[in-house]
Formats: structure tokens, C-alpha cells, sequence
């Protein structure tokens, strides 16, 4: 210890090579009772003992004189070369006493050829890589190598290093790797604080990363590097215990067979299979439950993302009540003041919430491996897509772990639906400090955002189909483009596709269910299917009324509201507005059928049905705020 210096990470690898599991616990808790405090003496304050013996690599700056005695991981420079393997970039470390190169994370099927590899203590079998493609800018040789998951980072060993007849030379401005003909290699040097930056620009353990960031996100993507995805990977929260799924007491368990899946549709799904199994995402199981899984191709390439079937399961569960806010009254809760926003998408969010070893068997999955083609099973350990309570669960999860920052940052607001934040302020300094005290809570909670569909500090933004601007909402471009490509519906069930789809959009149609009622008829049960000339026109009106969709106003809850109030054939139809100076502008359009019993009232009468509609739905938006009624009827005359 004293006359080589080993380092944090030096330390910790002797650990692992030299001692088991359980040794090495007694040695680490025998040490930090001996950890000497300022007087000298071993101290009990945990402070103290987390600071002098961490327990994860700390992150000390040995540019400074208190640094030089505490050493992370080695300071001195170290070579690395990037190389094309198979057309992908891979930073590979030089390393001379290797006798192989290595790969440590291989993203194409591994042959059945073994070699034994001798450490300290033990020996182990590894296997081979096919033979693949390399090329190191002035070379393409054919190459494997050796797969070795625990190695810290690829090697650039002795047989690759003489199939290229490399000539390594140091010289006073550093170390420089030439080929055969004297021509340099591509070198990047750097020491090992840094190292962080390579992992940062390679694929994280699920998803690549993307470098389409906004122009303004290198600051935020420095400064809070544990909250993004494409830099830390997938998180896991930090303070949420494992999740256990409730099963009927009736619940069998359930073995469907695994659909047909083409050659293509395999190979185009084994890449993420296998980055799942490497994040401990998936894991290898023997389960007496089997649901199928569909390889869904991705709109407009070649790519194929796996998609499990698990509705057989989600019968089998218990269901509990959903908590999942309403979009439709989400945005009512933000002050027309706060004119700033961020939004912010996290992650893969499931996969942060972690399954109970109890509940994780439900998930099972059959699944080939293509290297030895043998059949198994694959399962879940953490929250699946497709689990009908997946979606609750996350919800409530992270609104208790932003709970303290809400309570801590009451200046500003911030919104929650499932996996989308929004985060409102009155200014810009206001809310580029509260962006970044929500960055880093969301990375110390152990959540991910998404950099590449991050707005942050902006005055429009886009959030859940609406776009945002000084205190008003619009439907943006994009929600009607969806709408209109929509084709003539053929079925009744397309019928009430094309009625939700707009419908997420009501708040903007002035008389929707009016508008609406012919199609509405379409869908009813047991009449046959037609499509006339009621529809059509329907249909065209309401793709014609989102064209001409307005700004809405934010509601106000510190103001009065005003509510307009019609009936016209049995439907009624509101225009919710407040007062901005002199002028009224319109929160929000309602219009809503009438019952079969009071829509054969007489008109005096239907009136007051449809104000109580109409009141109903606005108390959505008005939280209880005072509002005036106003109609065409005199209905007090009638209610006395």
C-alpha cells in the first residue's frame, strides 16, 4: 500500500480478485470503525466516515494539495485508439501485456470457441467473437476477440497490434501508435478523471444515444450529467421499494405459446434483448407463466422494437384505482403569470421502478438465443411496458419523490403526467434555478430524462399535444396534421378511434358534441354499420373546426369566471371565459349530449338541464372560483 500508491479503484479491484463476497463486507465495516477522526482517534460520526472511507468512487480533484493524498483512479495519462468494428466506434485501450484484444460489451452473436483466462486467483472460460470487420482508418483487417464482460474497457491487445505491424513510440509530447508505414493511427489521450467522456459519447446499456441536442444544452448537460439518459443510462429509483404484484385469488398461471416470428423480425429485436440482459433489465428465469412477444417494426425504417402481450396477465391482477391525471384539466393548474417553461421527458420511466424477485416470474417470456439456439425463458426485473398498472405505479411513485422539491420551490409549478414534467416560473431566473435543482434531484432519485426532447427555459414550448406561449394554449401543428391524415373511417370502430382523437382536442371546438351527434349514432351497438351524408359532413366539419382552433386562455383561479350557456337539440354547449383588462377571452369550449329523459323536456326545462351539464364540467377548470351563469333563457323566472 505504501510503495505503489494503488487508488481508489486499484483497492477495489484487489477486493473483488482476492476476497469473497462476505470478506469482503467484514474488512470494509472493520475499516470504517477504525477511521481516525480530527483528534486522532477512530470516530463514530458518519460525516466523517463517509468522507475519509467512501464506500462508492468519490469524486476527489487531485489538482489540489488535499487531492494528492486521496486518488480515485490513477492521474497519469493513459492511450486510447478508436476503432470501427463492424462500422460502429469503439475506444479501445493499447495495452501491450495483453495477449488478446478484448471486447466488453459485444453487440453481435458470440461463437462456441473458448479460451481459458488465468487471473490472481482463479481462471474462467470466455468466449469468442465471430470473426468481424475492423478498421482503423488506414486498415480493415478481419479480426475476433475475446468477450470479457468484467474488463474494465476494450483492449487493444498483441494480435491485433501485430496484424497492423504497429510501431508504438514515446516521445516528449506523448505517445504515438503508427502502422507498418510510419502512418499514425488515431490516438486519444487523456487522464483518467476524464474518462467519463468517452462512456458519455458511447451507447448507454438500453437505448444509443443521440447528439441532436438543442443548441442550449451543453450547459445543462455538463453541469447535471446523472440526469440524463444518454449519459448515465438507465436509472433506478433510489427510494422506491421493489414493486409486488397483487394476483387474484382465482389467478392461474398462464402458458401461451410464442407467435411465429420471421428470421428478420429476430435479428432486428436480439440487439435490445441483449442490451436489456446487459442492464439487468432482463434476466434468465424457469417460470410456470409464458405470454408471447411481438416485434413491432418501427414507422419509417428498418428497426424493430420488442413488445410483450401481456394481456393475459393483466386479467390475472388485481386492478387498482388509477391515479393518472386528467390532461384534459392538468394544464388548469398553471398560473397564466408563469410564463417560463420547462418540459422534461424522462426515460425509459418503468424501467426505473424495480419488480419484487416475488413478481417477477409473472412476466416470463420465451426466447432462442442465437449463439447456441437453445430455447429459455426471459423475465422482468423491473416495471415491463404493457402491465396495466405499470403507468399508475410510476405516477405515484415520482410525484411522492418531487413532493419535496414542490414544497421547496413554491415560486414556481410543477406539473406531472406519468413521465412528462412541466415546469412553469414567473421569470427566467426563477426558472433556470428551480431546472437546475430539478435536474439534480431528478439524479440523485436515480431518474433519467430524455436530452434530445428536453425544452428547457423557454417561453413556447410543447406539452402533451398543446403548445404554450405567454399564458395561452394552442393546439399545435402537429396534433393536426395527426387528425387530418386521418382517412374516412369504414367501421364503427374506426368511428370512435376518429371521436377520441379528436376529442382530446374539444376544449377547442365550439358545439363538439353537436357537431359530433351523427357520428356518435354510427357507433351505437346493435345497428348496422352506414356512413352517409350526415357523417361525411360531420366528419368535414370538425377537421374544418380544428383549422380554425383558437388560443385558449389559461384559467386563473384568483379570478371570476364567466360561463355562457345554449341548448339546441338536445345538446348543450358552453364558452367558459374570464377578463383580461377589457376583454373576455375564452378558457375553454363545452358542449355535452343531454339524457335521453331530460332531452324530451320541454325547451324552458332542457335549459336548466344544460346548465347544470355545462356548471359541472367548467368546475373542472374554476376550482370552486365564483362564476356567473349567463343564457338566452330567463331560467330564474322558471326556478322560482
Amino acid at each position: 500500500m505504501h510503495t505503489h500508491s494503488p487508488t481508489w479503484d486499484d483497492c477495489q479491484q484487489l477486493l473483488k480478485t482476492l476476497f469473497t463476497t462476505e470478506e469482503r463486507e467484514r474488512i470494509l465495516t472493520e475499516a470504517r470503525k477504525n477511521v481516525p477522526g480530527d483528534n486522532g482517534r477512530p470516530t463514530t460520526l458518519p460525516n466523517l466516515i463517509d468522507e475519509r472511507f467512501p464506500l462508492n468512487r468519490p469524486d476527489w480533484d487531485f489538482g489540489n494539495a488535499e487531492g494528492e493524498t486521496r486518488r480515485d483512479s490513477d492521474p497519469l495519462p493513459e492511450s486510447w485508439v478508436t476503432a470501427y468494428v463492424e462500422g460502429k466506434p469503439v475506444g479501445f485501450m493499447v495495452d501491450t501485456g495483453a495477449q488478446y484484444s478484448v471486447l466488453n460489451k459485444p453487440t453481435e452473436p458470440i461463437s462456441q470457441e473458448t479460451s481459458l483466462v488465468q487471473g490472481t486467483t482463479w481462471s474462467k472460460a470466455y468466449r469468442w467473437t465471430s470473426r468481424r470487420q475492423v478498421d482503423l482508418g488506414r486498415h480493415q483487417v478481419t479480426h475476433s476477440f475475446l468477450v470479457i464482460p468484467e474488463c474494465p474497457a476494450p483492449l487493444l491487445g498483441r494480435d491485433l497490434l501485430t496484424k497492423i505491424r504497429a510501431q508504438i513510440h514515446f516521445e516528449p509530447d506523448g505517445i504515438k501508435l503508427l502502422d507498418g508505414q510510419g502512418q499514425p493511427l488515431h490516438i486519444l489521450t487523456l487522464s483518467l478523471v476524464d474518462e467519463h467522456r468517452l462512456f458519455a459519447l458511447q451507447d448507454n446499456p438500453y437505448n444509443p444515444p443521440s447528439t441532436e441536442w438543442p443548441h442550449d444544452m451543453d450547459y445543462w448537460l455538463k453541469t447535471y450529467p446523472q440526469a440524463w439518459a444518454e449519459i448515465a443510462g438507465v436509472g433506478r429509483a433510489a427510494r422506491r421499494a421493489p414493486v409486488v404484484v397483487e394476483l387474484k385469488a382465482s389467478a392461474q398461471p398462464i402458458r401461451i405459446r410464442q407467435y411465429p416470428m420471421s428470421a428478420e423480425a429476430r435479428k432486428g429485436i436480439a440487439p435490445h434483448i441483449n442490451r436489456l440482459l446487459e442492464a439487468g433489465i432482463l434476466k434468465p428465469c424457469h417460470s410456470a407463466w409464458n405470454t408471447p412477444l411481438l416485434p413491432v417494426k418501427k414507422p419509417g425504417g428498418k428497426d424493430y422494437r420488442p413488445v410483450q402481450d401481456l394481456r393475459e396477465v393483466n386479467k390475472r391482477v388485481e386492478d387498482i384505482h388509477p391515479t393518472v391525471p386528467n390532461p384534459y384539466t392538468l394544464l388548469s393548474h398553471l398560473p397564466p403569470s408563469h410564463v417560463w417553461y420547462t418540459t422534461l421527458d424522462l426515460k425509459d420511466a418503468f424501467f426505473s421502478i424495480a419488480l419484487a424477485p416475488s413478481s417477477q416470474h409473472i412476466f416470463a417470456f420465451k426466447w432462442n438465443d442465437g449463439n447456441t439456439g437453445t430455447p429459455g425463458q426471459l423475465t422482468w426485473t423491473r416495471l415491463p411496458q404493457g402491465f396495466k398498472n405499470s403507468s399508475t405505479l410510476f405516477n405515484e411513485a415520482l410525484n411522492q419523490d418531487l413532493d419535496s422539491f414542490r414544497q421547496s420551490h413554491n415560486s414556481v409549478m410543477l406539473l406531472q403526467y406519468v413521465d412528462d414534467l412541466l415546469l412553469a416560473a414567473p421569470s427566467e431566473a426563477k426558472c433556470r434555478l428551480a431546472t437546475g435543482d430539478l435536474l439534480q434531484e431528478l439524479g440523485q432519485l436515480g431518474y433519467r430524462t430524455s436530452a434530445k426532447k428536453a425544452q428547457i427555459c423557454r417561453q413556447t414550448v410543447t406539452y402533451l399535444g398543446y403548445k404554450l406561449k405567454k399564458g395561452t394554449r394552442w393546439l399545435t401543428e402537429a396534433m393536426k396534421e395527426t387528425i387530418l391524415r386521418l382517412p374516412v373511417p369504414t367501421s364503427a370502430r374506426e368511428v370512435r378511434e376518429f371521436l377520441g382523437t379528436t376529442g382530446y382536442c374539444r376544449l377547442w371546438i365550439l358545439g363538439y358534441a353537436e357537431i359530433a351527434k351523427p357520428l356518435y349514432e354510427a357507433t351505437k351497438d346493435k345497428v348496422p354499420w352506414a356512413w352517409g351524408s350526415d357523417q361525411q359532413k360531420a366528419y368535414d366539419e370538425l377537421k374544418v373546426a380544428l383549422l380554425r382552433a383558437p388560443a385558449l386562455a389559461l384559467p386563473d383561479p384568483l379570478k371570476p369566471f364567466t360561463l355562457f350557456v345554449d341548448e339546441r337539440r338536445g345538446i348543450a354547449k358552453g364558452v367558459l371565459m374570464q377578463r383580461l383588462g377589457p376583454w373576455k377571452r375564452p378558457v375553454a369550449y363545452l358542449s355535452k349530449k343531454l339524457d335521453p329523459v331530460a332531452a324530451g323536456w320541454p325547451p324552458c326545462l332542457r335549459i336548466i338541464a344544460a346548465v347544470a351539464l355545462m356548471v359541472k364540467d367548467a368546475d373542472k377548470l374554476t376550482f370552486g372560483q365564483h362564476l356567473k351563469v349567463v343564457t338566452p333563457h330567463a331560467i330564474e323566472g322558471v326556478l322560482k
